[in-house]
C-alpha cells in the first residue's frame, strides 16, 4: 500500500471515529472522558493533515557544486592541520 493509501485509510478510520464518539456524546451527554476523546481525536486530526502535507510537498534538493580546481593557498593560510596541532612558525 503506498503512503498516500495509508494517509487516505488514516484519514476514514478518524471519521468512522468521529462518528462513533458523537454518538457516544449524544447517549452519554457531556462527559468528560467522551470530551477528552473527541479532543484528542482533533489533535489526531490536524497531525494527519499537517503529515498529509509534508508527505506530499516535493522535496527540494539543492546542489553544491564543489570545483575539481586547486584551492587558492591564501584560504589555507590560517588553517592548522588537523591532528597535528598548530605548525612552529
Amino acid at each position: 500500500m503506498t503512503i498516500p493509501e495509508e494517509l487516505d485509510r488514516t484519514r476514514a478510520a478518524l471519521v468512522a471515529l468521529e462518528k462513533s464518539l458523537a454518538a457516544l456524546r449524544n447517549r452519554l451527554g457531556p462527559q468528560l472522558d467522551v470530551l477528552r476523546l473527541l479532543d484528542d481525536l482533533s489533535r489526531c486530526t490536524a497531525d494527519l493533515e499537517r503529515l498529509s502535507q509534508q508527505v506530499r510537498a516535493p522535496r527540494r534538493h539543492e546542489l553544491v557544486v564543489i570545483p575539481d580546481g586547486d584551492y587558492d593557498h591564501d584560504f589555507w593560510a590560517e588553517a592548522e592541520q588537523e591532528g597535528l596541532g598548530r605548525t612552529a612558525l
